[in-house]
């Protein structure tokens, strides 16, 4: 008479290994896209908070006098790119209006995080955090620049002060992983007051988009959000019978990252 003990034994380890093969297939076809996706979006949040960092570190530079800044920031899943405004192939404002001859017109530069395991591109522009999906339209600010429309209220005077912050570089960077970014501000650059307008007068400006960096819809919503109010057409923006128009424009210089 044969023996079956040995049999069931590789029954049951075979029965026992077939569920552990299991549970790894199915923790590495469902476990890891969610890990996957988890870390790619903490990477996202550490880059926008570390954005808004060099965003605070630009106005010391420009409002407060402050003529150096470097903040050491981490660079995961993606790359932080240093885009120059004498580059040119960066979005370009026009302001234009009353007792403004010939209109001013500047392309900022950037600042540009893109994402290695996500569409995610977080972008510094002008003074503004940008967040926008690649591939997709439609872009939000995650911080506002620094422009102000101000209401006297005992002569009812209308002022609109606009800064543009201009990025440049000596050579195109980009950096992965820790970076220290060093920054300067350019004495030439010098804040530009304009006279008051005689009559109240109108000012408009107009952005043209990066094709391949577009956030025309996030200065949309800035710009006729509550803060402006202006009114919009296209992508021409208008403010009506303002009395002052105070245009400060600086230059930093990007050394390193």
């Amino acid at each position: 008479m044969m023996d079956d003990r040995a049999v069931s034994e590789a029954i049951g380890f075979i029965l026992i290994l077939g569920l552990v093969l299991t549970g790894i297939g199915l923790v590495t076809l469902y476990g890891y896209p969610v890990l996957a996706k988890e870390q790619s979006s903490t990477d996202v949040k550490n880059m926008e908070r570390a954005m808004i960092v060099i965003q605070n570190d630009m106005k010391s530079l420009c409002y407060k006098n402050v003529p150096y800044k470097e903040s050491t920031i981490q660079v995961s899943g993606g790359t932080l790119e240093v885009i120059g405004a004498e580059e040119g192939n960066t979005p370009e404002f026009v302001i234009s209006g009353s007792n403004i001859e010939p209109p001013i017109k500047f392309s900022p530069g950037a600042l540009v995080y893109r994402s290695d395991r996500s569409n995610e591109v977080i972008t510094l522009e002008n003074g503004a955090v940008i967040t926008r999906q690649e591939g997709l339209a439609g872009s939000a600010m995650l911080a506002e620049p620094r422009w102000f429309y101000d209401i006297d209220p005992v002569t009812d005077e209308k002022t609109f002060v606009i800064y543009i912050m201009n990025v440049t570089a000596g050579d195109h960077m980009a950096k992965s992983g820790m970076a220290t970014v060093r920054m300067k501000r350019l004495e030439k650059a010098s804040p530009q007051s304009h006279p008051p307008f005689s009559d109240p007068g109108t000012v408009t400006v107009t952005y043209t988009a990066d094709a391949k960096n577009d956030h025309s819809v996030a200065w949309k919503n800035y710009l006729t959000g509550s803060s402006l109010g202006m009114s919009s057409s296209g992508n021409t923006y208008e403010i009506l019978n303002v009395n002052k128009l105070v245009v400060k424009e600086y230059d930093i210089e990007i050394l390193s990252i």
